[in-house]
């Protein structure tokens, strides 16, 4: 069975109550749950765990931007540089940096070829922060990092919700600058 497969019947027996769990702000337990439902069968497809568990956080969290209505744009090239995801897009990125989020799936944990991907991806988007990488476990990449594996500082079963609050400051921001 293929990656995608294995999360798509994840996702179908529980399609019913996904939808309505991603509305009512429960993205971390459907995160969570999915993975655990599909961690046995992830681990019997082969010896590239980064591979494969950033190929399946990749396919978790294009369901979930599109289910939670999270605008956004996915694996594009920009200026050269390839881009998994892109929050809310490309246009936005070029003309407001500190309103984008670029999210990466290195699909590795070697440490020199994803701080290789973070030089290529700061010529898109200079601000450090607004940059998050998603990885089989912790890594120090210099950025934030959610790990698939484990819950580090950044526990991956949050990252929508993070998404969603980056946005929230954002929006509020540019509220106060126009009551002003």
């Amino acid at each position: 069975m293929e990656i995608k497969e294995i999360l798509y019947n994840s996702i179908e027996k529980h399609t019913k109550y996904l939808v309505s769990d991603i509305a009512q702000g429960k993205t971390p337990e459907v995160i969570k749950n999915t993975y655990q439902e599909c961690k046995d069968q992830l681990d019997k497809l082969g010896e590239n765990k980064s591979e494969i568990l950033g190929t399946f956080a990749e396919g978790l969290i294009h369901y979930l931007l599109t289910n939670a209505l999270i605008p956004s744009q996915r694996k594009i090239t920009f200026n050269d540089v390839y881009v998994d995801i892109s929050i809310p897009d490309i246009k936005t990125l070029n003309t407001s940096p500190h309103d984008a989020l670029i999210i990466s799936f290195p699909k590795t944990n070697d440490l020199l070829t994803i701080k290789n991907k973070l030089k290529e991806i700061l010529k898109v988007q200079p601000i450090k922060e607004n940059i998050w990488f998603v990885l089989e476990t912790e890594l120090n990449t210099g950025t934030r990092t959610y790990a698939v594996q484990n819950d580090g500082d950044f526990p991956f079963s949050n990252i929508i919700n993070d998404i969603i609050g980056f946005f929230t400051n954002k929006k509020q921001s540019r509220l106060k600058l126009f009551r002003v």
